[in-house]
């Protein structure tokens, strides 16, 4: 299985940009070529269920979590405690014609322009079990960068996943294929691959630095019966990306970070408990130094029938990050009301480092609407 996606990734950008332009140009021409679902005629009341059909449908989900640090590694200085909107997530997707959708999502609470806008893209649905999306969208690598922050058991992404498992920023805009392949009643075989900018989400024009294109894919298979589930996956990633160096603002410090990243990741999600466990790692290259970053996490949750439970992780980056993980959650990830309190042992660090961070509570309210 590894060596299939180091052959996917290893003719990636030619490979799979051939095998995404024609499935686009295809689904193309079978959108122009279709007759419009919407089409009036003699019956009204057919017209009107038909237009209901394709009516936008509203989404999202408000996070908000208090945050207590703790003086825990003996600097005499802590910061303090704060409320804070984390996400709030508005989406609308719809269908404008049986084979052709859209989504488009925003976070009006982002501090910053650029991270407002987060999932805009349009989905063809004309090969068998495969979804073609356009536009900006999550890349495809690992399991818990995929998964909406909604459906986590943790408050804060682990270090790998913002690190490692991702190019930028989790989202990039280009074109990707999602789907999977029915084996059996119980298995299916699982693929996503995208070919994207490299330059992060809401880049364009001059600040699209990147004339190259990164591709990020994954491939896994899926096991589930009435009372278990559990994945299997191998992911990669080969571009590159911007650094901003020391000041953003001057260009004179930025420099170009080319990489490759391999990954693993499994989870199994029982009525009694869900586990995720995930390892990252690859190389990059700026000018004639190379390193090889690596990480990885494990994470598992005990369940309840009150839709309630405890929860443990242990996330490591490489000789700079080690943190523990303990807390519990009331509501399950598909729930409309969710509470995640998690507490952060961030003592660790470097020999070289005096001080680690302090200690983090956090208590986090989450609605889905």
């Amino acid at each position: 299985m590894l060596s299939l996606l180091r052959y996917a990734l290893g003719f990636g950008k030619m490979k799979i940009s051939f095998i995404l332009l024609t499935g686009f140009l295809f689904c193309f021409q079978v959108v122009h070529s279709q007759t419009d679902d919407l089409e009036t005629g003699p019956d009204s009341s057919a017209v009107v269920k038909k237009a209901k059909k394709y009516n936008p449908q509203l989404s999202g989900f408000l996070q908000v979590h208090y945050v207590q640090p703790f003086n825990t590694n003996g600097d005499s200085i802590v910061d303090p405690g704060r409320f804070r909107v984390l996400r709030a997530r508005i989406s609308v997707d719809g269908k404008i014609t049986k084979n052709v959708s859209y989504v488009l999502e925003i976070d009006p609470r982002s501090p910053q322009i650029t991270g407002l806008l987060r999932d805009a893209y349009i989905t063809l649905k004309f090969i068998p079990d495969q979804n073609i999306r356009i536009g900006q969208q999550k890349t495809q690598f690992g399991y818990e960068n995929r998964e909406s922050s909604s459906r986590l058991y943790v408050v804060n992404r682990s270090e790998v996943s913002d690190n490692i498992s991702r190019g930028t920023n989790l989202r990039d805009i280009g074109i990707g294929i999602i789907g999977n392949i029915y084996i059996n009643d119980k298995f299916r075989f699982e693929d996503a691959f995208n070919l994207v900018n490299g330059a992060g989400m809401n880049v364009a024009g001059i600040e699209d630095f990147n004339n190259k294109k990164n591709v990020w894919g994954r491939i896994g298979v899926r096991y589930k019966t009435e009372d278990l589930l559990w994945r299997f996956g191998i992911s990669g990633g080969i571009g590159d990306q911007k650094d901003l160096g020391d000041d953003p603002v001057d260009p004179a410090d930025d420099f170009v970070i080319d990489f490759k990243r391999y990954g693993l990741d499994a989870e199994v999600d029982h009525k009694r408990f869900f586990m995720a466990a995930e390892y990252a790692a690859g190389s990059e290259t700026v000018a004639d130094t190379i390193s090889n970053p690596f990480g990885y996490y494990i994470l598992l949750a005990g369940k309840t029938k009150w839709r309630t439970g405890p929860l443990i992780r242990y996330d490591v980056l490489e000789d700079e990050w080690k943190r523990w993980t303990i807390g519990a959650y009331y509501g399950l990830p598909n729930d409309r009301i969710r509470v995640l309190l998690n507490y952060e042992f961030r003592g660790y660090h470097p020999e070289e480092i005096i001080y680690g961070e302090d200690d983090r509570l956090y208590i986090q309210l989450q609605v889905r609407f």
